[in-house]
């Protein structure tokens, strides 16, 4: 009896151990499974209204009309969502500004280190692209969009 109990309980622990694993790396072919962009959001309001759990934006840079974003949280085996709101610009000036701001709603109880590449579409900036630019500030890391004519088509 006692061995079926402690046959039982390992594998109950090694179950419990396999489901969080220590770092999860996104591969390329990852990435590309998930290359669907996601819309940037409009939002009025003041960005601290905003709530998101930690995470890193460990870099970014713009592929074609398309705002990559690597970033890295703690998670590894539930539920997350990030989301990218931005802010319509007030005063005219050039290069053309827009603040953006991302957050991470993590429903994920594990404590892996979690790295992952997010796709967010930047068509809505195209007009102020094509017309000298626009300075992307997320999160306080500043980027350029610039499209010459025929790239926004």
């Amino acid at each position: 009896m006692k061995l079926i109990f402690w046959i039982i309980a390992s594998l109950a622990l090694i179950i419990t151990i396999s489901e969080c694993k220590s770092t999860k790396k996104v591969t390329e072919d990852d990435a590309t499974a998930k290359a669907v962009a996601q819309k940037i959001t409009l939002y009025n309001k003041p960005f601290k209204d905003l709530k998101s759990d930690y995470f890193n934006i460990d870099s970014m840079a713009v592929e074609n009309q398309t705002l990559a974003v690597f970033v890295s949280y703690g998670g590894g085996c539930g539920e997350v969502d990030f989301n990218m709101y931005y802010k319509p610009q007030m005063m005219a000036v050039m290069p053309h500004k827009s603040n953006l701001f991302l957050t991470l709603t993590d429903n994920d109880p594990c404590r892996s280190v979690v790295s992952e590449k997010l796709l967010f579409d930047l068509s809505v900036f195209n007009k102020e692209a094509k017309s000298g630019g626009v300075i992307l500030n997320l999160n306080g890391k500043e980027l350029r969009y610039q499209l010459s004519g025929e790239q926004a088509d």
